[in-house]
């Protein structure tokens, strides 16, 4: 087991490298979850479900095997570059809105319930 690392030391990375493999193909990485909580693109190996977190060319790449080392080469080639896109995939994630747990219930399970179960008090 790694010892878990600061937000402060992941967030002044310019990229993470996460090789989790699924075996059933079903969980996701908490560690991308950790990073992208740092508005820190990833590369990260393919899996099943890995899409519904990591979208290629938006928020990091995914790569399969020896596509790392291609990957690696050419993010780092134009890391220089103002409009790299170590820099546009940062910016996206900084941009993209995460819901909280408050605000996810309330728009997601909760009209659900009411239009189930009838009227339901939010308290």
């Amino acid at each position: 087991w790694a010892t878990p690392t600061p937000h402060s030391e992941q967030g002044s990375a310019d990229l993470g490298v996460c090789l989790h493999k699924s075996s059933s193909g079903l969980d996701l990485p908490m560690k991308v979850v950790d990073m992208f909580g740092c508005c820190l693109p990833v590369c990260a190996i393919h899996f099943q479900c890995l899409h519904e977190l990591v979208k290629h060319e938006v928020n990091g790449m995914v790569f399969m095997d020896s596509e790392l080392a291609d990957q690696l080469k050419m993010l780092f080639s134009e890391f220089s570059s103002p409009d790299n896109r170590l820099k546009q995939f940062r910016k996206n994630l900084t941009e993209s809105k995460q819901l909280c747990w408050d605000e996810s219930w309330e728009q997601t399970l909760f009209p659900l319930f009411t239009h189930t179960c009838g009227v339901w008090s939010k308290t």
